[in-house]
């Protein structure tokens, strides 16, 4: 790195100084900040140079904020032909002082754009399986993605099935699911029985932390998700969203899952979401092709009676 220095010499010319990095250089006085000071970086070039840079965080992302130069002209090293420490006045009167170590504070460069967020990628599937005794009474899989909006900077945070403990409890008219790990304390999923014939998600508990090292916690036990016939399984392949609060909700991916009625550890016949139900296109553009062909054969048939009609016109 080099710095340049414009310098009133003894001629009281101006001479362009170059100031190149020396073979050792300093870096006392940087640091990396916390809550209350910001980072920066203290470069001394020698004994006669140094350079300061401070920086402001906002968000996640760091700027900066102020550029400082320091420098001795006294050093003539550095500085061959500055101006003496003794020099005259305008008005004649002979002084002495100290050549003064000059500070320049440069203007804050202007700050980039906010670089656009890298899309979050989809999240591992895992299997979720709870016993009661010996026998499989919950089946679960699903790839899991939990977005929490309380912050201005929203956290995304995939569940690595891997790195997740889970254990669950079995009732004739509920079921739960809770899983575990170092982020997050629990997340719960609450399955019920409604008409005695069918099943449906009815709460979700989440308390975790979030990247800035707080608590966050959620409960909603007034859900109506997931719901499908007893004795069968619930499936949905595409990503679909749990709404759990207005902070909080869960993205799935290639979600199955049976709460009641396993049987031999296997699940039953799934009833698809209507996200994955792509034969209700066919009827509708089945039927929208018919309507356009019969409007068609009746106008040709209105257009073709009236030139008849025409025709035969008493002259």
């Amino acid at each position: 790195m080099n710095l340049s220095r414009h310098l009133v010499c003894k001629n009281l010319r101006l001479k362009t100084v170059t100031i190149s990095e020396p073979p050792i250089v300093t870096y006392d006085g940087s640091s990396c900040g916390d809550d209350q000071t910001g980072a920066k970086i203290v470069v001394q070039f020698g004994s006669a140079v140094s350079w300061k840079v401070n920086f402001t965080k906002e968000a996640s992302y760091y700027f900066m904020d102020s550029i400082f130069l320091s420098y001795n002209t006294s050093d003539n090293t550095t500085f061959p032909g500055a101006a003496d420490k003794e020099h005259v006045c305008e008005e004649d009167i002979s002084v002495t002082t100290v050549a003064p170590i000059i500070h320049t504070t440069m203007p804050s460069p202007t700050k980039s754009p906010t670089p656009t967020p890298t899309l979050t990628p989809t999240p591992k599937v895992g299997n979720y399986n709870v016993t009661n005794g010996n026998a499989t009474c919950l089946l679960a899989t699903m790839g899991l993605q939990l977005n929490i909006t309380e912050e201005k900077v929203p956290f995304i945070y995939n569940i690595n099935p891997t790195t997740t403990n889970f254990t669950g409890k079995c009732y004739p008219q509920t079921a739960q699911l809770r899983l575990n790990n170092s982020q997050i304390k629990y997340l719960d999923f609450i399955f019920a029985v409604k008409s005695e014939k069918r099943f449906y998600l009815k709460e979700v508990n989440v308390s975790m932390y979030l990247a800035n090292g707080s608590a966050f916690s959620v409960s909603n036990n007034n859900l109506s998700f997931w719901d499908a016939p007893l004795g069968s399984s619930y499936m949905c392949n595409k990503e679909q969203v749990v709404s759990v609060s207005g902070t909080f909700q869960i993205n799935t991916f290639n979600l199955k899952v049976q709460p009641f009625n396993v049987t031999e550890g296997k699940y039953s016949t799934a009833q698809e979401c209507s996200l994955d139900d792509d034969t209700i296109l066919i009827p509708i553009i089945v039927g929208a092709g018919l309507s356009g062909l019969i409007i068609v054969i009746v106008i040709a048939y209105l257009i073709g009676r009236r030139k008849s009609y025409a025709g035969y016109q008493t002259l």
